[in-house]
């Protein structure tokens, strides 16, 4: 019988039965004694991760627009909000390599669009995940009702982004720290002009790295549907709230379920974005061969948002098994689906934990593959190469994240774990055992 893909559940319900039995006689066996388990928990082998697709190929633009994406960065004064160490790293982490793994066939121009793009994202991510300005939701906040003003300027009655608007605007008010910030924020009035047209958002003074988002967005919108343009829209719009909800859980000390941390993980990713990107890449194919855009009703069809939310928890996923071990060089190990699965499900070690969450990942693997299935047998032909290229650019970050993952200084410390044949051997223990 296949799975279900009910959008509001997720893989854990698949084989949960077989999953809880087998982690329920473990953890009353000898072998996974407490204390066998508490002397065991920091080990951490990075699992071996065998994939069905094309080993990804860096696309030969990569290095320019490494290049060209940091100028950018700088111009907007964004390599100073990060100060001077943290911009190091990003620089030396090639963000445009993450994008040069997955996109190795693509337009120029959309090329670059996503490496700006990418660097402007980890650049805020960084710093976000940074001790010192984790808990300055003061800071974050503003970069977080900028963007929804950026979004809502050219959809200013848009009511599924004014709902979400509504959320966050809500939930900053409940945070005695950013309620100042939410107040004196002048997005309200700001949006009376662009209801009005009295005003053109270059007009309207944004911090350096909303600055920069901004010349990115109105790039994007300038040639394509109304639809599509609400789509991304939409889609940044869920990240910048998973942003907050995420920023705000670590404030509150909030633990998480598997399922919960897993729902938030999806919007928090900032996958989604550059998935809907597709949307872009397909007007720009329309230049040369026929090919029509996905409407609304397939793209919020149930296949097609289990397609693209089964893509967001891979990518996710992986980030969370291989970044492992830099997260708990970083203190920061709580925000991974592994530390998740470990405490959930009672794991020996952390090395059990991420295999039973690569065991997932395979798992949700088949799941996209089966949605992509469902979506393309239920839609017209015409629709057919849409959907193709929507599906292409998710197979292609499967293997493209993988070899960033494996490269990237980012990653360094799970580097460590790879021997030259890619099989996984035991990394240097970091954190001392209690």
């Amino acid at each position: 019988m296949a799975p279900s893909l009910d959008s509001d559940s997720t893989v854990l319900s698949i084989r949960s039965d077989f999953r809880e039995g087998r982690f329920l006689r473990q953890s009353k066996s000898d072998l996974y004694a407490s204390d066998i388990r508490g002397s065991s928990e920091n080990d951490y082998k990075v699992p071996d991760f065998q994939h069905r697709y094309p080993k990804a190929r860096l696309n030969p633009l990569a290095a320019q627009c490494h290049d060209i994406s940091n100028d950018w960065i700088v111009s907007f004064g964004i390599d100073k909000e990060l100060g001077p160490s943290m911009w190091q790293s990003c620089m030396a982490a090639k963000f445009s390599e993450c994008m040069g793994y997955v996109y190795d066939d693509i337009e120029p121009e959309d090329f670059l669009w996503l490496c700006k793009y990418n660097s402007c994202l980890f650049s805020f991510d960084s710093k976000l995940d940074d001790a010192e300005w984790a808990h300055r939701i003061d800071w974050s906040c503003d970069v977080i009702l900028d963007m929804n003003l950026v979004l809502l300027w050219t959809d200013p009655n848009n009511e599924r982004l004014l709902e979400g608007l509504k959320f966050i605007l809500d939930t900053l008010m409940e945070i005695e720290a950013s309620r100042k910030r939410a107040q004196l924020h002048t997005i309200h009035a700001d949006l009376v002009h662009a209801r009005n047209k009295s005003k053109s958002i270059l007009d309207v003074n944004l911090g350096a790295f909303m600055s920069g988002f901004r010349e990115l967005w109105l790039e994007y919108i300038e040639d394509l549907p109304v639809e599509c343009m609400s789509r991304e829209a939409e889609a940044f719009q869920q990240y910048i709230t998973g942003c907050l909800s995420e920023q705000i859980g670590r404030m509150k000390g909030t633990k998480l379920s598997v399922s919960d941390y897993i729902s938030l993980r999806r919007l928090a990713g900032g996958v989604m974005p550059l998935l809907v990107f597709s949307d872009r890449m397909i007007e720009h194919k329309r230049r040369k061969s026929p090919i029509s855009h996905l409407p609304d009703s397939l793209f919020y069809g149930e296949d097609m948002q289990n397609m693209l939310a089964a893509c967001t928890d891979i990518i996710c996923w992986h980030n969370d098994i291989f970044g492992f071990q830099k997260e708990r060089l970083n203190n920061d190990q709580k925000n991974t689906l592994v530390y998740h699965v470990f405490h959930e499900y009672n794991c020996q070690s952390y090395t059990q934990a991420g295999e039973l969450v690569l065991e997932l990942l395979h798992d949700r693997i088949a799941e996209m593959e089966l949605a992509y299935e469902r979506l393309r047998s239920a839609a017209d032909p015409e629709f057919h190469p849409a959907i193709d290229l929507f599906m292409k650019t998710c197979r292609d970050w499967i293997p493209g994240t993988h070899e960033y993952h494996i490269t990237s200084s980012r990653y360094v410390v799970s580097n460590s774990s790879f021997s030259d044949t890619g099989k996984s051997k035991e990394v240097e223990q970091i954190i001392k055992r209690q």
